[in-house]
């Protein structure tokens, strides 16, 4: 029997895709007018449901960004940088979840729609059985194209699925597939035991009229322990953020009531 995980929003609380923008700029794969667009489209995607027209759309930007860029420094890159920009992200529910299908001795696969290039390090250091990613082609020189050879997204998803099952014998009546959006749809269909989790409005609604569980993750912790200095220079970088975002709200604040002629400073 077989756990199909999708990644982003269901085992991760972010996008996997756009989560190594910084990264990325610091090494010159992309600009940093680019890295603002991520920052928007990771905003998008983080709070409005998307439709497969959006994600065909996201796709095709960040194809386009790495269009001429070397793969194995991107790889290089994706390895650096996964405890920075993904592991603390991953929701304990999910890591919990996945224990619990091992210990059943299910195998355990996680699919996603983000590039292969991206997230291989982050399959291999949780420990799953199979990776379904998106593939991008490579030309004879290691660079990206900026083809697309397969996009794992939808119905798509379901293909790679069948096939995975075919290759090893996997009774998909008999599996589980947990997933976030609707545009899953089919990969949940094609399971006997579906899931919903964090689902967006269409699932949730979809998941409620056929009686399927919904799960709620929401706590995201970092998938191993800090060291104990580790831990003491994360605690101080966010309160050191949580001060900064504090300082930037108050005087924002008392810049607006000194330009406010109603306020009862303004002219004192």
């Amino acid at each position: 029997m077989l756990a199909v995980f999708d990644l982003d929003k269901t085992v991760i609380d972010t996008s996997a895709s756009m989560a190594y923008r910084r990264p990325l700029a610091d090494r010159g794969l992309i600009t940093t007018g680019e890295v603002v667009r991520m920052m928007v489209m990771l905003g998008n995607y983080m709070l409005t449901t998307h439709s497969d027209g959006d994600m065909d759309a996201t796709r095709d930007t960040l194809t386009a960004m790495i269009r001429g860029r070397d793969a194995a420094t991107l790889r290089e890159v994706a390895r650096e940088a996964m405890h920075d920009v993904i592991v603390p992200y991953i929701y304990s529910e999910a890591r919990d979840l996945i224990r619990w299908h091992r210990e059943q001795g299910h195998a355990v696969a996680i699919i996603t729609a983000s590039a292969r290039d991206l997230v291989v390090p982050f399959a291999d250091e949780l420990g799953v059985d199979h990776l379904l990613a998106t593939e991008l082609e490579v030309d004879d020189d290691g660079l990206f194209t900026g083809e697309v050879l397969f996009f794992c997204r939808g119905r798509a998803k379901v293909d790679g699925l069948r096939a995975l099952a075919d290759r090893h014998g996997y009774d998909l009546d008999a599996s589980w597939a947990y997933t976030d959006s609707a545009t899953d749809l089919p990969l949940l269909e094609a399971v006997g035991h579906p899931h919903a989790v964090n689902p967006d409005r269409p699932l949730r609604k979809e998941a409620t009229a056929r009686g399927w569980p919904v799960e709620e993750f929401s706590r995201p912790e970092p998938l191993f322990s800090l060291t104990d200095r580790q831990s003491v220079i994360a605690g101080a970088s966010a309160s050191l953020a949580v001060l900064g975002v504090v300082a930037t709200g108050l005087a924002l604040w008392f810049r607006g009531r000194e330009q406010d002629p109603g306020s009862d400073t303004a002219g004192h």
